[in-house]
């Protein structure tokens, strides 16, 4: 058994389906994920569960003009519990390894709002964001795909990988779907994440 923490960036984005037009492009937005995770080892297979927190979510260009630029912002902060199968390649130090499995999130904090960034420097960027928990369902369900390579050292092993997260679940509610047309929100992103395992 090999236990311990992994850290790094979300490039977190979002699938939507609306009835309304003039939808914007929506971009990645970058976001934290760290946690804990606990590594059973079955020969080459292993279960990887781990506890993660996720910070996801996506932007898009709201204004852009001579006076000033407005990105829209909408930022989820979930608890993700993924159980990965885990499947190592080779042997020696290094060891290459593909993953799957499914995750699911539970949302802790959700907010909606701009970032407006003035070009003349007399005038204040500021940003505006506000509650937007109400309009989202509380959970998630994901599947968990990735690839990335175990180093081993004497006292521990040192990870990096990438994955991909792909949400399952609508998360509009009935009240996002009746004020903004959109019909389903699903998360999606890539992580890169780096590790420490004893």
């Amino acid at each position: 058994m090999t236990y311990g923490l992994k850290a790094g960036l979300n490039l977190a984005n979002a699938t939507f389906k609306t009835s309304e037009t003039g939808m914007p492009d929506f971009k990645s937005q970058m976001g934290l994920i760290e946690g804990i995770f606990v590594n059973f080892k079955l020969g080459p297979v292993a279960i990887q569960p781990e506890l993660l927190y996720s910070q996801r979510g996506t932007k898009w260009n709201e204004y852009s003009g001579t006076d000033a630029v407005v990105t829209g912002h909408m930022r989820l902060n979930y608890i993700e519990l993924p159980v990965l199968v885990k499947y190592s390649f080779l042997s020696g130090p290094a060891k290459p390894f593909v993953l799957a499995g499914p995750s699911i999130a539970f949302l802790m904090k959700s907010a909606y709002g701009y970032d407006v960034d003035y070009t003349d420097p007399a005038y204040m960027d500021y940003s505006e964001m506000y509650d937007f928990k109400d309009y989202l369902k509380k959970t998630d369900f994901a599947g968990v795909f990735g690839i990335g390579v175990d180093y081993k050292l004497p006292k521990f092993v040192v990870s990096l990988e990438a994955r991909y997260y792909l949400g399952f679940t609508n998360v509009a509610n009935a009240d996002l779907q009746a004020e903004l047309g959109i019909t389903s929100a699903k998360n999606k992103g890539f992580s890169i994440l780096i590790g420490i395992g004893l």
